[in-house]
């Protein structure tokens, strides 16, 4: 008795691929694995640091707001003092001093967490002010019972983004961020 042996010849493609082993390799999910785990950690470090730039854009937002309201609804010119880590709220008398301090301790709480970036202020008369640890000595911006307010441009300088914050005279406020 003759065996015959017969070999049968597949091919076997670059993937791996061939039509008596169908599926993946080990090490073809492996990749696949590595490389959506990577992907999805980029998407999700680059939506903490959007949350954050939205949380602060709002925080500043509310508290431009906040100062107005107060201003047309105790009928008094209130300036407003910022510095790096806070900011006060003084009611001025006619020629634009101090008078008294109003409680402005609520809007410190969001200013402290944009406290470590870089901020200047640009005045509506172009004068820049950078923030440092000592309060201003005159107000930065006005508000008037009016609705209005004396204007100015708030640069945010942080390690991912410049945000610019306008305060327009009629209380429309606007903001962009870029990247850096």
């Amino acid at each position: 008795m003759v065996w015959k042996v017969v070999l049968v010849k597949t091919q076997i493609l670059e993937t791996g691929y061939s039509k008596l082993n169908k599926g993946f390799t080990l090490l073809e999910l492996l990749v696949v694995l590595l490389i959506i785990g990577i992907a999805s950690s980029v998407i999700l470090i680059n939506t903490s640091s959007i949350e954050n730039v939205t949380q602060s854009r709002a925080s500043i937002e509310r508290n431009f707001q906040i100062i107005s309201e107060e201003s047309i609804l105790s009928g008094n010119i209130l300036g407003w003092f910022p510095d790096s880590t806070s900011q006060k709220i003084f009611i001025l008398d006619s020629d634009g001093n101090k008078d008294i301090e109003f409680i402005s301790g609520s809007l410190n709480n969001n200013w402290k967490s944009i406290s470590k970036n870089k901020m200047i202020i640009k005045g509506i008369d172009g004068d820049d002010i950078e923030l440092k640890n000592d309060i201003t000595e005159f107000p930065v911006i006005i508000f008037y019972p009016s609705g209005e307010n004396s204007g100015a441009e708030l640069h945010i300088e942080s390690e991912e983004y410049i945000q610019l914050i306008k305060l327009h005279q009629n209380g429309k406020i606007e903001n962009e961020t870029k990247s850096k």
